[in-house]
């Protein structure tokens, strides 16, 4: 199985969404890439409502805003990678 996280590309500057966070304060509370706060799908609300937990939330998280932020590519391996990382901790319990 693939594991994105030890790939060496994944290191990337953070020099970008910096400055986009000081021209936009309302990037850190309610990103667009997220839905923003005006969205009733708003990722974060849609985690919460539907007690997600920590890795299906990121699942839904890297789904909804694919292409939004970056490579559509990366953000689907990325919610790839955590459906399988539950779907593991799943297995491990059932038996």
């Amino acid at each position: 199985m693939l594991d994105y996280w030890d790939e060496p590309h994944y290191e990337k500057p953070l020099h970008k969404h910096i400055e986009q966070m000081k021209h936009n304060p309302d990037a850190i509370n309610h990103p667009q890439h997220y839905g923003g706060s005006e969205s009733t799908y708003e990722v974060i609300k849609v985690i919460e409502a539907w007690e997600l937990g920590f890795n299906l939330g990121n699942v839904i998280k890297y789904i909804s805003r694919a292409g939004k932020k970056g490579s559509k590519l990366e953000d689907l391996r990325k919610a790839q990678w955590y459906l399988n990382h539950e779907i593991e901790r799943l297995e491990k319990t059932q038996f």
